[in-house]
Protein backbone atom coordinates (compact mmCIF):
# COMPACT_ATOMS: atom_id res chain seq x y z
CA UNK A 1 0.00 0.00 0.00
CA UNK A 2 1.38 3.37 -0.97
CA UNK A 3 1.95 6.10 1.60
CA UNK A 4 -0.73 8.29 -0.01
CA UNK A 5 -3.34 5.53 0.12
CA UNK A 6 -2.39 4.78 3.71
CA UNK A 7 -2.91 8.42 4.77
CA UNK A 8 -6.24 8.56 2.96
CA UNK A 9 -7.43 5.43 4.74
CA UNK A 10 -6.25 6.77 8.10
CA UNK A 11 -8.01 10.12 7.55
CA UNK A 12 -11.19 8.34 6.53
CA UNK A 13 -11.09 6.15 9.62
CA UNK A 14 -10.53 9.22 11.82
CA UNK A 15 -13.53 10.89 10.20
CA UNK A 16 -15.75 7.87 10.84
CA UNK A 17 -14.56 7.61 14.44
CA UNK A 18 -15.16 11.33 15.01
CA UNK A 19 -18.68 10.91 13.64
CA UNK A 20 -19.24 7.97 15.99
CA UNK A 21 -18.03 10.00 18.98
CA UNK A 22 -20.34 12.88 18.02
CA UNK A 23 -23.44 10.69 17.74
CA UNK A 24 -24.80 8.27 20.30
CA UNK A 25 -25.35 4.59 19.61
CA UNK A 26 -28.83 5.32 18.26
CA UNK A 27 -27.51 7.82 15.72
CA UNK A 28 -28.68 10.86 17.69
CA UNK A 29 -26.64 13.75 19.05
CA UNK A 30 -26.53 13.58 22.87
CA UNK A 31 -28.11 16.38 24.91
CA UNK A 32 -24.74 17.63 26.19
CA UNK A 33 -23.61 18.22 22.61
CA UNK A 34 -26.83 20.12 21.87
CA UNK A 35 -26.15 22.38 24.86
CA UNK A 36 -22.65 23.09 23.56
CA UNK A 37 -24.01 23.74 20.07
CA UNK A 38 -26.67 26.15 21.41
CA UNK A 39 -24.10 27.95 23.58
CA UNK A 40 -21.78 28.55 20.63
CA UNK A 41 -24.69 29.60 18.39
CA UNK A 42 -26.05 32.07 20.94
CA UNK A 43 -22.57 33.44 21.64
CA UNK A 44 -21.79 34.16 17.98
CA UNK A 45 -25.34 35.44 17.38
CA UNK A 46 -25.13 37.85 20.34
CA UNK A 47 -21.66 39.12 19.41
CA UNK A 48 -22.59 39.81 15.78
CA UNK A 49 -25.97 41.33 16.60
CA UNK A 50 -24.73 43.64 19.34
CA UNK A 51 -21.72 44.69 17.25
CA UNK A 52 -24.00 45.56 14.31
CA UNK A 53 -26.37 47.53 16.55
CA UNK A 54 -23.48 49.48 18.09
CA UNK A 55 -22.14 50.13 14.59
CA UNK A 56 -25.59 51.43 13.66
CA UNK A 57 -25.67 53.77 16.64
CA UNK A 58 -22.17 54.98 15.82
CA UNK A 59 -23.07 55.72 12.19
CA UNK A 60 -26.40 57.29 13.18
CA UNK A 61 -24.74 59.58 15.73
CA UNK A 62 -22.04 60.46 13.22
CA UNK A 63 -24.65 61.53 10.65
CA UNK A 64 -26.49 63.65 13.22
CA UNK A 65 -23.32 65.41 14.39
CA UNK A 66 -21.96 65.91 10.87
CA UNK A 67 -25.34 67.17 9.66
CA UNK A 68 -25.25 69.95 12.26
CA UNK A 69 -21.56 70.55 12.98
CA UNK A 70 -19.91 69.64 9.62
CA UNK A 71 -17.35 66.90 8.97
CA UNK A 72 -14.08 68.73 9.68
CA UNK A 73 -13.28 71.90 11.60
CA UNK A 74 -10.25 74.19 11.19
CA UNK A 75 -9.33 76.57 14.03
CA UNK A 76 -6.46 78.82 14.95
CA UNK A 77 -3.76 77.34 17.12
CA UNK A 78 -4.40 77.55 20.87
CA UNK A 79 -7.97 78.69 20.21
CA UNK A 80 -6.97 82.06 18.80
CA UNK A 81 -9.10 83.70 16.08
CA UNK A 82 -8.18 83.19 12.44
CA UNK A 83 -6.91 86.47 11.02
CA UNK A 84 -7.48 87.44 7.40
CA UNK A 85 -9.50 84.30 6.78
CA UNK A 86 -9.99 84.92 3.00
CA UNK A 87 -6.41 83.70 2.53
CA UNK A 88 -7.30 80.42 4.25
CA UNK A 89 -10.43 80.14 2.12
CA UNK A 90 -8.32 80.54 -1.05
CA UNK A 91 -6.06 77.68 0.08
CA UNK A 92 -9.04 75.43 0.80
CA UNK A 93 -10.56 76.19 -2.61
CA UNK A 94 -7.42 74.80 -4.28
CA UNK A 95 -7.46 71.50 -2.37
CA UNK A 96 -9.10 68.74 -4.47
CA UNK A 97 -10.36 66.74 -1.47
CA UNK A 98 -12.35 69.68 0.00
CA UNK A 99 -15.90 69.81 -1.38
CA UNK A 100 -17.29 72.86 0.50
CA UNK A 101 -16.35 75.17 3.38
CA UNK A 102 -17.92 77.88 5.49
CA UNK A 103 -16.41 80.51 7.87
CA UNK A 104 -17.97 80.53 11.34
CA UNK A 105 -17.91 82.81 14.38
CA UNK A 106 -19.04 81.19 17.63
CA UNK A 107 -20.62 83.10 20.53
CA UNK A 108 -22.42 82.24 23.75
CA UNK A 109 -25.31 84.70 23.96
CA UNK A 110 -28.70 85.29 25.59
CA UNK A 111 -32.06 85.41 23.80
CA UNK A 112 -34.91 87.49 25.17
CA UNK A 113 -38.52 87.58 23.95
CA UNK A 114 -41.04 89.34 26.17
CA UNK A 115 -40.45 87.74 29.58
CA UNK A 116 -38.80 84.56 28.22
CA UNK A 117 -35.03 84.19 28.54
CA UNK A 118 -32.79 81.46 27.09
CA UNK A 119 -29.08 80.84 26.60
CA UNK A 120 -27.79 79.93 23.15
CA UNK A 121 -24.61 78.95 21.37
CA UNK A 122 -24.91 81.15 18.30
CA UNK A 123 -22.98 80.53 15.10
CA UNK A 124 -22.34 83.46 12.78
CA UNK A 125 -22.40 82.06 9.25
CA UNK A 126 -22.62 82.85 5.56
CA UNK A 127 -25.95 81.10 4.90
CA UNK A 128 -25.24 80.25 1.25
CA UNK A 129 -21.86 78.71 2.09
CA UNK A 130 -23.04 76.94 5.22
CA UNK A 131 -25.92 75.21 3.45
CA UNK A 132 -23.31 73.40 1.36
CA UNK A 133 -21.65 72.13 4.54
CA UNK A 134 -24.57 71.44 6.89
CA UNK A 135 -27.92 69.98 5.71
CA UNK A 136 -29.57 71.18 8.94
CA UNK A 137 -30.09 74.55 7.19
CA UNK A 138 -31.78 73.04 4.14
CA UNK A 139 -35.59 72.88 3.98
CA UNK A 140 -37.04 69.57 5.12
CA UNK A 141 -39.27 68.79 2.15
CA UNK A 142 -41.48 65.73 2.02
CA UNK A 143 -39.29 64.13 -0.66
CA UNK A 144 -36.32 64.25 1.72
CA UNK A 145 -38.03 62.55 4.64
CA UNK A 146 -36.03 59.56 5.94
CA UNK A 147 -37.10 56.04 5.08
CA UNK A 148 -37.70 53.19 7.52
CA UNK A 149 -33.95 52.60 7.57
CA UNK A 150 -33.18 55.99 9.08
CA UNK A 151 -36.20 57.58 10.73
CA UNK A 152 -34.90 60.83 12.10
CA UNK A 153 -35.48 64.36 10.88
CA UNK A 154 -32.88 67.04 10.20
CA UNK A 155 -33.47 70.37 8.46
CA UNK A 156 -35.62 73.50 8.45
CA UNK A 157 -39.13 72.61 9.64
CA UNK A 158 -40.50 76.17 9.39
CA UNK A 159 -39.32 79.00 7.15
CA UNK A 160 -36.99 79.08 4.17
CA UNK A 161 -34.80 82.22 4.31
CA UNK A 162 -32.79 83.51 1.39
CA UNK A 163 -29.18 84.60 1.98
CA UNK A 164 -30.15 88.23 1.32
CA UNK A 165 -33.01 88.29 3.86
CA UNK A 166 -30.99 86.32 6.42
CA UNK A 167 -28.14 88.85 6.28
CA UNK A 168 -30.62 91.56 7.34
CA UNK A 169 -30.56 90.57 11.04
CA UNK A 170 -32.15 87.18 10.56
CA UNK A 171 -31.79 84.33 13.05
CA UNK A 172 -32.48 80.60 12.76
CA UNK A 173 -33.44 78.83 16.01
CA UNK A 174 -33.43 75.22 17.12
CA UNK A 175 -36.92 73.79 17.56
CA UNK A 176 -36.68 73.29 21.34
CA UNK A 177 -35.03 76.72 21.75
CA UNK A 178 -37.84 78.41 19.80
CA UNK A 179 -40.40 76.55 21.90
CA UNK A 180 -38.81 77.72 25.16
CA UNK A 181 -39.05 81.33 23.91
CA UNK A 182 -42.50 80.82 22.37
CA UNK A 183 -40.99 82.25 19.17
CA UNK A 184 -42.36 81.74 15.67
CA UNK A 185 -41.10 82.71 12.22
CA UNK A 186 -41.43 86.48 11.80
CA UNK A 187 -41.14 87.31 15.53
CA UNK A 188 -38.55 89.79 16.77
CA UNK A 189 -36.25 88.77 19.61
CA UNK A 190 -33.39 90.44 21.44
CA UNK A 191 -29.89 88.95 21.22
CA UNK A 192 -27.69 90.02 24.13
CA UNK A 193 -24.06 89.42 25.00
CA UNK A 194 -23.67 88.25 28.62
CA UNK A 195 -20.54 90.40 29.02
CA UNK A 196 -20.47 94.21 29.30
CA UNK A 197 -18.05 95.00 26.47
CA UNK A 198 -19.58 97.96 24.62
CA UNK A 199 -18.50 101.43 25.84
CA UNK A 200 -21.30 104.03 26.18
CA UNK A 201 -21.73 107.36 27.98
CA UNK A 202 -23.32 105.35 30.78
CA UNK A 203 -20.34 102.99 31.05
CA UNK A 204 -19.71 99.50 29.69
CA UNK A 205 -22.90 97.78 28.62
CA UNK A 206 -23.65 94.40 26.95
CA UNK A 207 -23.90 94.35 23.18
CA UNK A 208 -27.47 93.88 21.94
CA UNK A 209 -29.11 93.33 18.58
CA UNK A 210 -32.70 92.90 17.50
CA UNK A 211 -33.09 89.83 15.32
CA UNK A 212 -35.95 88.52 13.22
CA UNK A 213 -36.76 84.79 13.39
CA UNK A 214 -36.35 83.60 9.79
CA UNK A 215 -36.57 79.84 10.29
CA UNK A 216 -36.69 76.99 12.82
CA UNK A 217 -34.62 73.83 12.42
CA UNK A 218 -34.51 70.38 13.92
CA UNK A 219 -31.06 68.81 14.25
CA UNK A 220 -31.88 65.24 15.25
CA UNK A 221 -30.00 65.83 18.53
CA UNK A 222 -32.15 67.14 21.43
CA UNK A 223 -29.21 69.01 22.98
CA UNK A 224 -28.53 70.85 19.73
CA UNK A 225 -32.20 71.76 19.30
CA UNK A 226 -32.27 73.28 22.80
CA UNK A 227 -29.07 75.28 22.45
CA UNK A 228 -28.03 76.16 18.90
CA UNK A 229 -28.94 79.15 16.75
CA UNK A 230 -27.53 80.68 13.56
CA UNK A 231 -27.04 84.38 12.81
CA UNK A 232 -25.34 86.30 9.96
CA UNK A 233 -21.54 86.27 9.93
CA UNK A 234 -21.42 90.05 10.38
CA UNK A 235 -23.59 89.78 13.50
CA UNK A 236 -21.34 87.10 14.93
CA UNK A 237 -18.28 89.29 14.31
CA UNK A 238 -20.09 92.20 15.97
CA UNK A 239 -20.64 90.25 19.20
CA UNK A 240 -17.08 88.88 19.17
CA UNK A 241 -15.53 92.26 18.43
CA UNK A 242 -13.94 90.98 15.22
CA UNK A 243 -13.23 92.95 12.06
CA UNK A 244 -11.81 90.53 9.49
CA UNK A 245 -11.54 87.54 11.83
CA UNK A 246 -13.42 84.29 12.42
CA UNK A 247 -13.25 81.48 14.98
CA UNK A 248 -13.23 78.48 12.64
CA UNK A 249 -13.86 77.13 9.17
CA UNK A 250 -16.18 74.15 8.86
CA UNK A 251 -15.84 72.05 5.75
CA UNK A 252 -17.25 69.08 3.89
CA UNK A 253 -14.83 66.54 2.45
CA UNK A 254 -14.96 65.12 -1.05
CA UNK A 255 -15.10 61.56 0.35
CA UNK A 256 -16.95 61.26 3.70
CA UNK A 257 -15.68 57.68 4.16
CA UNK A 258 -12.07 58.85 4.43
CA UNK A 259 -12.37 61.67 6.97
CA UNK A 260 -9.43 60.43 9.05
CA UNK A 261 -7.11 60.42 6.04
CA UNK A 262 -8.38 63.79 4.80
CA UNK A 263 -7.94 65.29 8.28
CA UNK A 264 -4.35 64.04 8.34
CA UNK A 265 -3.71 65.55 4.87
CA UNK A 266 -5.17 68.88 5.98
CA UNK A 267 -2.84 68.92 8.98
CA UNK A 268 0.11 68.52 6.61
CA UNK A 269 -1.18 71.09 4.13
CA UNK A 270 -2.19 73.60 6.86
CA UNK A 271 0.46 73.24 9.58
CA UNK A 272 -0.36 76.63 11.11
CA UNK A 273 -3.93 75.61 12.00
CA UNK A 274 -5.65 73.14 14.28
CA UNK A 275 -7.63 70.56 12.28
CA UNK A 276 -10.17 68.17 13.87
CA UNK A 277 -12.68 65.75 12.46
CA UNK A 278 -16.26 65.26 13.70
CA UNK A 279 -15.30 62.82 16.49
CA UNK A 280 -13.62 65.70 18.39
CA UNK A 281 -16.74 67.91 18.37
CA UNK A 282 -18.47 65.98 21.16
CA UNK A 283 -15.68 63.93 22.70
CA UNK A 284 -17.62 62.87 25.80
CA UNK A 285 -20.47 61.40 23.77
CA UNK A 286 -18.19 59.75 21.23
CA UNK A 287 -15.88 58.36 23.93
CA UNK A 288 -18.85 56.97 25.90
CA UNK A 289 -20.13 55.20 22.78
CA UNK A 290 -16.73 53.62 22.08
CA UNK A 291 -16.39 52.50 25.71
CA UNK A 292 -19.91 51.07 25.75
CA UNK A 293 -19.28 49.07 22.60
CA UNK A 294 -15.99 47.67 23.93
CA UNK A 295 -17.61 46.79 27.27
CA UNK A 296 -20.60 45.05 25.67
CA UNK A 297 -18.41 42.99 23.34
CA UNK A 298 -16.11 42.03 26.23
CA UNK A 299 -19.04 40.80 28.33
CA UNK A 300 -20.48 38.82 25.42
CA UNK A 301 -17.06 37.38 24.65
CA UNK A 302 -16.88 36.09 28.23
CA UNK A 303 -20.24 34.41 27.65
CA UNK A 304 -18.81 32.69 24.59
CA UNK A 305 -15.76 31.57 26.57
CA UNK A 306 -18.12 29.91 29.06
CA UNK A 307 -19.64 27.97 26.15
CA UNK A 308 -16.10 26.99 25.14
CA UNK A 309 -15.48 25.66 28.66
CA UNK A 310 -18.59 23.54 28.21
CA UNK A 311 -16.99 22.18 25.05
CA UNK A 312 -13.86 21.24 27.03
CA UNK A 313 -15.97 19.46 29.63
CA UNK A 314 -17.73 17.46 26.92
CA UNK A 315 -14.44 16.38 25.38
CA UNK A 316 -13.07 15.31 28.79
CA UNK A 317 -16.24 13.33 29.43
CA UNK A 318 -16.02 11.65 26.03
CA UNK A 319 -12.38 10.70 26.71
CA UNK A 320 -13.33 9.12 30.03
CA UNK A 321 -16.22 7.20 28.48
CA UNK A 322 -14.18 6.03 25.47
CA UNK A 323 -10.87 5.31 27.22
CA UNK A 324 -11.00 1.61 26.28
CA UNK A 325 -11.56 2.53 22.63
CA UNK A 326 -8.60 4.89 22.88
CA UNK A 327 -6.46 2.11 24.28
CA UNK A 328 -7.42 -0.24 21.45
CA UNK A 329 -6.69 2.44 18.84
CA UNK A 330 -3.23 2.99 20.30
CA UNK A 331 -2.44 -0.72 20.28
CA UNK A 332 -3.33 -1.05 16.58
CA UNK A 333 -1.01 1.77 15.61
CA UNK A 334 -2.80 5.09 16.09
CA UNK A 335 -0.33 7.72 17.23
CA UNK A 336 -0.88 10.44 19.83
CA UNK A 337 -1.33 13.12 17.15
CA UNK A 338 -3.96 10.90 15.49
CA UNK A 339 -5.98 10.84 18.70
CA UNK A 340 -5.59 14.61 19.08
CA UNK A 341 -6.83 15.01 15.53
CA UNK A 342 -9.76 12.68 16.28
CA UNK A 343 -11.12 14.80 19.11
CA UNK A 344 -10.35 18.02 17.27
CA UNK A 345 -12.52 16.81 14.41
CA UNK A 346 -15.35 15.98 16.78
CA UNK A 347 -15.22 19.30 18.60
CA UNK A 348 -14.58 21.53 15.59
CA UNK A 349 -17.42 20.00 13.60
CA UNK A 350 -19.76 20.94 16.45
CA UNK A 351 -18.19 24.41 16.81
CA UNK A 352 -18.29 25.20 13.09
CA UNK A 353 -21.95 24.18 12.89
CA UNK A 354 -22.75 26.47 15.85
CA UNK A 355 -20.79 29.39 14.38
CA UNK A 356 -22.49 29.08 10.99
CA UNK A 357 -25.90 28.88 12.63
CA UNK A 358 -25.13 31.99 14.74
CA UNK A 359 -24.07 33.90 11.62
CA UNK A 360 -27.24 32.90 9.77
CA UNK A 361 -29.57 33.84 12.65
CA UNK A 362 -27.90 37.24 13.13
CA UNK A 363 -28.11 38.02 9.41
CA UNK A 364 -31.81 37.13 9.33
CA UNK A 365 -32.66 39.28 12.38
CA UNK A 366 -30.57 42.27 11.25
CA UNK A 367 -31.97 42.15 7.73
CA UNK A 368 -35.53 42.08 9.07
CA UNK A 369 -34.75 45.09 11.29
CA UNK A 370 -33.17 46.94 8.36
CA UNK A 371 -36.10 46.31 6.04
CA UNK A 372 -39.05 46.61 8.43
CA UNK A 373 -37.74 48.46 11.51
CA UNK A 374 -39.93 46.58 13.99
CA UNK A 375 -37.76 47.59 17.00
CA UNK A 376 -37.90 51.30 17.88
CA UNK A 377 -37.69 53.57 20.92
CA UNK A 378 -38.44 57.24 21.78
CA UNK A 379 -35.76 59.98 21.58
CA UNK A 380 -36.70 63.22 23.32
CA UNK A 381 -39.33 65.28 21.51
CA UNK A 382 -38.68 63.61 18.16
CA UNK A 383 -40.51 60.69 16.51
CA UNK A 384 -39.56 57.22 17.71
CA UNK A 385 -36.16 56.13 16.43
CA UNK A 386 -35.89 52.81 14.61
CA UNK A 387 -33.10 50.75 16.20
CA UNK A 388 -30.21 51.39 13.79
CA UNK A 389 -28.11 48.49 12.52
CA UNK A 390 -25.07 48.52 10.28
CA UNK A 391 -23.54 45.24 9.12
CA UNK A 392 -19.77 45.37 8.68
CA UNK A 393 -18.00 42.68 6.69
CA UNK A 394 -15.02 42.94 9.04
CA UNK A 395 -17.21 41.93 12.01
CA UNK A 396 -18.50 38.89 10.14
CA UNK A 397 -14.93 37.83 9.44
CA UNK A 398 -13.18 38.63 12.72
CA UNK A 399 -15.84 37.47 15.20
CA UNK A 400 -16.33 33.97 13.66
CA UNK A 401 -12.54 33.57 13.34
CA UNK A 402 -12.08 34.58 16.99
CA UNK A 403 -14.86 32.18 18.01
CA UNK A 404 -13.23 29.37 16.05
CA UNK A 405 -9.86 30.10 17.67
CA UNK A 406 -11.35 30.07 21.18
CA UNK A 407 -13.13 26.77 20.57
CA UNK A 408 -10.00 25.28 19.01
CA UNK A 409 -7.97 26.14 22.12
CA UNK A 410 -10.71 24.78 24.39
CA UNK A 411 -10.65 21.46 22.49
CA UNK A 412 -6.87 21.19 22.18
CA UNK A 413 -6.14 20.72 25.90
CA UNK A 414 -8.46 17.74 26.52
CA UNK A 415 -7.58 16.27 23.11
CA UNK A 416 -3.90 16.24 24.05
CA UNK A 417 -4.79 14.42 27.26
CA UNK A 418 -6.25 11.59 25.16
CA UNK A 419 -2.84 11.03 23.57
CA UNK A 420 -1.21 10.54 26.99
CA UNK A 421 -3.43 7.59 27.95
CA UNK A 422 -1.45 4.39 28.58
CA UNK A 423 -3.16 1.53 26.68
CA UNK A 424 -1.63 -1.37 28.72
CA UNK A 425 -3.82 -1.04 31.87
CA UNK A 426 -6.90 -0.62 29.68
CA UNK A 427 -6.15 -3.81 27.72
CA UNK A 428 -5.64 -5.69 30.97
CA UNK A 429 -9.07 -4.51 32.10
CA UNK A 430 -10.60 -5.91 28.91
CA UNK A 431 -8.84 -9.26 29.24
Amino acid sequence: MSRTAYHKMRNRSLGLLAQRLLFSGKGKIPGRHWLTFCGITLGVFALLTVSSVMNGFDRDMRQRIIGTRAEIRIEGTFGTPINNYPLLVEKLARLPYVKAFSPVVRNELMLVKDEALAATVSFGIDLKQHQKVSPVLLPLFTDNLPSAKNQWLQGLVNGNPTPASFDQNGIILGAALAQSLDANVGDTIQLISPLASQPTPLGMLPKTKKMRVDAIFIAGMPDYDRLYSYIPLSAGQFFSGYENQIDQVELKADNPNQLKKITARLRKDLPDYKVEDWSAFDTNLYGAMKFEKALMLTILCLMFIIAAFNMSGNIFRTIVQKRRLIGILKTIGYRNKDLVQLFLRQGLSLAIAGILCGILLSLILLQLQTNFGFIHFPVGDQPDLVLPVYIKLSDYLLIPLAALLITFLSILLPARQAGKIDPIPLIREIT
